[in-house]
């Protein structure tokens, strides 16, 4: 309970002051007979107001009610508020210059406005956390989880009002039925990891069913964007049906750890779309130059938000005046009245001080210690009598040694309290408290503890946080100072009682941080003092905490904290196993982070000492690894990569020859027995680091379009599967093989093995990454073969979710050029909220260092915008989201020949629409040039789809290239594909125009719902007839072909088609009517109508698949 009994949250008692109002002379004759003399005339500082601050106050107002009314903010009259993008404000100022109370008078004041708002008693929600100079020392993220902490306070109580638990039932019913956040969903169980302190808000939006409890562990260590997508879902279903913004306060974040500020870098971000927050990000100014990672993320921010700067605001504190000085010395010595009469006083402090509030006080506090400044009781008023000189040398120049002066007067007890509290960055419980004190002579119950925590807190030294519900310092300078009171030949011995204590309270997630600030106090003392090797482990099991936190720069500080310990003690292999163990766990660690000198020079001193091949294996795979992330030389890696498989006894031939591919061949297939591949759904499962090596040494063979060696590759991975079991990388290295297949021409078998690497890949589902990518992969080469777009295109849009929810940027990028890719391909409807997805995706891959991936979106969007927007030239991408020729100019020529592939697949797509002959000549030209086989199906349909189109439209003048892209189509329209049987179809009919050809073609689009192809046809099929002098079949077709175009978005090609065709302009769908009615359009203008709407969230907050995907624009308000 707070040491006050008037129920302020914020109370703050001076150390020589009380928070009762300044009384006449009776208020200390009615005392006289008081047992503590001490008591009387305490300085009184005042506790509720803020002085000097009237501007600042004002902007953060002023930013707080942006967008609302101004009926809202004057009379407290409620009126809907529309939503609104996140507000900002970065806070800076010197320590102690009054940042914190800023904020805390700012959310007093709007609290109050609330209060008097005559249609809502709901109140503003706010949660703050604090960063400690001690951040390293403490566990990620500390102050998000304070502020957590707070929150999960705040929503898990009962709520004293109606309207107050509304809010609550809605958003804990909000949080439970999260996709994301729901029991044992991807983000309930990342909260939980990460942010132990949810643990009970997420279990109080659980139904009361034990079924619906979570599970502990699962799918593996999260990744940071796991975090960032997980914490987002969680403050935008709190923020969503807030009337105000919810304020989220982060205070001296030029302490805070890496993890923290790339969280916050992506909740301020674009790319987040937060609404209906309102961040404050608090920094000494001092402490934050150019180089500091806060002051790239301010930059980013006010970068990103300057077309919305009234929602970003800086405000600098400065130090108070004089004048302001004077007043509010005036009436903390009772002198309110009798300003002048402290303007000498005041004039003393002010030099020492420069106005820096907290300095202040403390210097008025010395003053009263030293006894230049007293209480005459016999005149009931403060006094001085020391001259302006003496004032001033009486007053350190040094606010900590001030403090420390003032921490010496105190009992030995409260000196040692004090101590204790400073060496441990967390707020700590009564309890925590006790047995941290309990060492040697010392020990206290918890009562006394409680005790000497309110006479710190009346000595102004700590302050009860209502939010936290335990005691924090009330300021650093006080903690630093704290800190530095203890002996320097105490030290030590203190720092090991601590460490010893906090390793016996972790007990569990949420006392974690225990062990965090453990190991961080033992890395800091000397290695005479500590265990070399039991702190070697202790890093080590810290590490695998962070790790599961998704901290994987933390866990690499830790392993790399152990490994030192033994170097500086010379104890480095002293304990070979444990050396081991721990150089294995660096070697990976560094090669993800991409500190490849660290990594090398751990595979170095393992290879050198190492015993036995097997101890040496995980240096050997990653130092092959190594090679491929840091050079892509990928013909050395291949050479490496088989080195390493020979050394451990496989003998695969560098350069296979013809006849070593059959021999492999032969013995893969009476491992099978000729069985067929599903067999191997029935082989275990083994955790084997070889088959990590076996899969990049096959990608690096598909880089080099080593084909042979592949095969082999692959062969002899089955057999090693077969003999030993299987490692959750082999359904992915397996699908290799069908690709492999499909760039034969081998549909059935590459389906097949399509098939089989589903199955083997559901004993591996834990495994987000590997399963989304796997799935990626045999969608997007080996699926869509046979299986429609339409069927398999939310099946690549979810895998683009999962690789991005664990942090596989690229591969998460590739999942969505599939899913582009083969959403237009399906034809489904175009329109601003496809271009929105496109650019949002874009913008996600230049902010990850994706460029080459962002371009194609630019690509894809500029073909889009084409289609819909009217354009004098649209068979050329020279628009405001792409220019072909600027972009190509810009690329080395691999880049450029990869781009001009992709990019001309799509040119010659609209130059066939929009009849534009030369151009897809032209496009012909340069196309022909590349192969006619490509793994990525999404890329290359498209591709032969319209290179065929336009060879028979313009009769090109290589007639092999129509035949060729006929043949692929044929094929695989045989093997029963549904994509191409109707784009088969309609190159027959192109090529051999005939009433039945384009009629059958018609009945395919129809079919397969291929909106954008219907169109097409029908269009030809119209000119044809008009060939043929039957002008009212042709009208019909060109009318039907019209509003197939309008219904599929192709805007600017309607327009056109009206230009063309003057008829149209009188023409309605009741009236095209003919073999070609109107009804076969409805049917799939409403089709596409429906795949559009599932495309955006059915309610008022966007949902999590939509949410984590593309983040929208615009929110769409619930359909009824």
């Amino acid at each position: 309970m707070p040491p006050n009994d008037c129920g302020d949250d914020h109370y703050v008692a001076g150390a020589h002051g009380t928070v009762a109002e300044q009384t006449d002379e009776a208020y200390y004759d009615d005392r006289s007979d008081a047992d503590d003399d001490m008591e009387k005339g305490r300085i009184k500082f005042p506790q509720n107001k803020l002085y000097g601050r009237d501007r600042e106050l004002e902007t953060l107002r002023n930013i707080f009610y942006q967008g609302l009314s101004s009926e809202e903010t004057q009379d407290g009259c409620v009126v809907e508020m529309p939503e609104q993008a996140s507000r900002v404000v970065f806070l800076s100022g010197y320590s102690g210059v009054g940042k914190s109370a800023l904020v805390k008078e700012f959310v007093k004041q709007v609290q109050a406005q609330q209060k008097m708002n005559k249609s809502s008693s709901e109140s503003v929600l706010h949660f703050s956390g604090k960063y400690s100079e001690q951040s390293s020392a403490a566990a990620p993220f500390s102050a998000i989880s304070d502020l957590f902490s707070q929150m999960t306070h705040a929503l898990s109580r009962k709520k004293s009002d109606k309207e107050g638990n509304e809010l609550q039932s809605k958003i804990l019913n909000d949080i439970g039925s999260s996709d994301l956040l729901a029991a044992n969903a991807d983000g309930d169980r990342v909260l939980r990891g990460t942010f132990p302190v949810l643990a009970a808000l997420l279990d109080a939006s659980r139904p009361n069913d034990s079924n619906n409890k979570s599970e502990e562990g699962g799918g593996g260590a999260p990744s940071m964007n796991a975090v960032k997508e997980s914490v987002h879902e969680l403050l935008s279903i709190i923020s969503g049906p807030l009337k105000r913004p919810l304020i989220l306060f982060l205070d001296d974040l030029q302490w805070a750890d890496a993890p923290s500020l790339d969280l916050l870098s992506f909740l301020l971000s674009t790319d987040a779309q937060m609404k209906n927050v309102m961040f404050i990000c608090a920094y000494r100014s001092n402490e934050v130059g150019q180089d500091h990672p806060f002051a790239s993320i301010m930059d980013n921010v006010k970068e990103s938000m300057k077309d919305d700067v009234q929602l970003v605001e800086t405000v600098d504190l400065f130090s108070l005046s004089q004048d302001v000085i004077t007043q509010f010395i005036a009436v903390s010595i009772g002198k309110e009245e009798e300003v002048e009469e402290v303007t000498e006083l005041a004039e003393v402090v002010y030099q020492k001080t420069m106005g820096n509030i907290f300095c202040v006080m403390q210097a008025m506090e010395e003053l009263v210690r030293k006894n230049a400044l007293y209480y005459d009781m016999m005149c009931f008023e403060w006094r001085w009598a020391v001259s302006k000189v003496e004032l001033s040398t009486t007053i350190s120049d040094d606010v900590v040694e001030t403090v420390k002066g003032k921490i010496k007067e105190l009992s030995s007890e409260i000196q040692y309290m004090l101590i204790v509290m400073a060496y441990v960055p967390n707020t700590l419980e009564v309890p925590v408290l006790t047995e941290l004190m309990k060492r040697n002579s010392v020990s206290l119950d918890e009562s006394r503890v409680a005790e000497l925590l309110k006479k710190a807190t009346e000595e102004a030294l700590l302050m009860y946080s209502a939010e936290s519900d335990n005691y924090i310092f009330i300021h650093d300078r006080i903690r630093e100072a704290s800190r530095g009171s203890i002996a320097d030949e105490d030290k030590d011995d203190l720092l090991l009682h601590l460490s010893l204590v906090l390793q016996k309270l972790a007990k569990g997630p949420e006392t974690e941080w225990c062990l965090f600030v453990a190991v961080d106090l033992l890395n800091s003392l000397p290695s005479e003092k500590t265990n070399c090797n039991d702190l070697a482990r202790l890093n080590m099991r810290v590490s695998v905490i962070a790790r599961n936190r998704g901290i994987v720069e933390k866990q690499s500080e830790l392993l790399h904290e152990g490994l030192q310990c033994l170097k500086s003690s010379g104890k480095l292999w002293e304990d070979y196993n444990l050396t081991l163990s721990l150089l294995n766990d660096v070697i990976p660690c560094d090669r993800e982070l991409g500190c490849f000198d660290e990594a090398t020079a751990a595979i170095d001193e393992v290879l050198a000492n190492g015993k036995t091949l097997d101890d040496k294996f995980i240096a050997n795979v990653n130092q092959f690894m190594v090679k491929c992330d840091s050079s892509r030389d990928y013909g050395t890696a291949i050479e490496d990569g088989i080195k390493i498989l020979n050394m451990y006894g496989y003998k695969i031939p560098l350069k296979p020859t013809k006849a070593d591919v059959v021999k492999e061949e032969m013995k893969a297939k009476m491992a099978l027995k000729n069985r067929p591949y599903s067999c191997l759904a029935e082989i275990p499962v083994k955790d084997d680091p070889i088959f990590q090596l076996f899969a990049h040494v096959c990608e690096c063979a598909i880089f080099q379009s080593h084909e042979r060696l592949l095969t082999v590759l692959l062969k002899r991975l089955i057999r090693r599967v077969i003999d030993d079991g299987m490692g959750k990388e082999f359904p992915c290295t397996f699908a290799i093989l069908g690709v492999l297949m499909q760039k034969k021409g081998k549909v059935q078998a590459s389906t097949e093995i399509g098939n089989v690497t589903l199955l083997l890949l559901e004993k591996f589902k834990s495994d987000k990454i590997i399963y989304a990518r796997t799935k990626m992969i045999v969608i997007a080469t080996l699926g869509f073969q046979l299986q429609s777009f339409r069927s398999q295109v939310d099946a690549l849009l979810h895998c683009h979710k999962d690789l991005k929810f664990v942090g596989s940027i690229e591969n998460a990028m590739g999942a969505a050029i599939g899913y582009f890719c083969s959403y237009l391909s399906a034809g489904f409807p175009l329109g601003p909220l496809l271009e929105s997805k496109l650019q949002i995706v874009e913008e996600y891959g230049y902010r990850y260092d994706k460029g080459s991936f962002a371009v194609l979106f630019k690509m894809l969007r500029q073909f889009a915008i084409n289609l819909r927007q009217r354009s004098d030239n649209p068979s050329e991408f020279n628009g405001d989201a792409y220019n072909e020729e600027d972009t190509l100019n810009g690329m080395n020529e691999q880049k450029s020949k990869m781009m001009l592939r992709d990019s001309g697949a799509y040119r010659i797509q609209l130059a066939f629409i929009f009849g534009d002959r030369e151009c897809m000549t032209s496009m012909l030209d340069i196309l022909s040039t590349y192969p006619y086989t490509f793994h990525d199906v999404t890329r290359l349909h498209p591709r032969l789809c319209f290179m065929g189109l336009s060879a028979f439209a313009v009769k090109y003048k290589n007639k092999e290239v129509g035949e060729k892209c006929l043949e692929y189509f044929q094929k695989l329209t045989k093997a029963g594909s549904l994509n191409a049987k109707p784009v088969y179809l309609f190159m027959l009919a192109m090529k051999k125009p005939s009433k039945s050809a384009f009629e059958s073609a018609i009945d395919a689009t129809k079919e397969a719902s291929t909106l954008h192809l219907e169109a097409m046809v029908k269009e030809h099929y119209g000119l044809y007839l008009q060939q043929q002098n039957e002008d009212k079949l042709a009208n019909d077709c060109l009318a039907s072909s019209y509003f197939s175009y309008y219904d599929w978005g192709a805007h600017s090609k309607a327009l056109r088609m009206t230009q063309q065709y003057h008829f149209l302009a009188k023409t309605s769908r009741i009236k095209a009517k003919s073999l070609f009615s109107a009804s076969g359009c409805t049917e799939t203008s409403s089709q596409s109508q429906s795949v559009e709407k599932s495309s955006v969230s059915s309610t008022r907050r966007v949902s999590y698949v939509y949410n984590s995907t593309f983040r929208s624009k615009k929110e769409v308000k619930e359909k009824s």
